[in-house]
């Protein structure tokens, strides 16, 4: 081979990889947000949760561990997570704290409200 073609080559074996290991790094670490000032707007639905429990046969633990705070409707999501409404909602703290290290209930979260603003509109 030529040395021309093969600089030719190596440079662009070299491109290839520096743009493969582009595409594929690691995504830069998150950081955990900080938490809202007492006064600031929430972006969830007040009373709703999404509870994941380890298998669809867990469900009466939801039961369990939420039901002293009036169960108005659990409604399946599909696999393993289920919507939870509450009537006294005693907020995501306190709903982490009730979970505990329960086996049986993985994850609750609150059930957040997502959407779009035009530019220029108020937020």
């Amino acid at each position: 081979m030529k040395p021309g073609l093969r600089r030719l080559v190596a440079l662009a074996v070299t491109l290839a990889l520096a743009s493969a290991a582009a595409a594929c790094g690691s995504p830069a670490p998150r950081t955990p947000q900080a938490a809202a000032p007492a006064g600031a707007r929430q972006n969830r639905v007040p009373g709703e949760y999404l509870v994941t429990v380890a298998a669809r046969d867990r469900v009466a633990a939801i039961v369990d561990l939420y039901g002293q705070f009036g169960i108005k409707e659990l409604r399946d999501l599909g696999g393993t997570v289920f919507l939870l409404r509450v009537t006294e909602d005693p907020g995501p703290a306190r709903m982490e704290q009730v979970r505990g290290g329960s086996a049986h209930v993985l994850a609750v979260q609150p059930n957040l409200v997502y959407g779009t603003r035009r530019p220029g509109s108020a937020p």
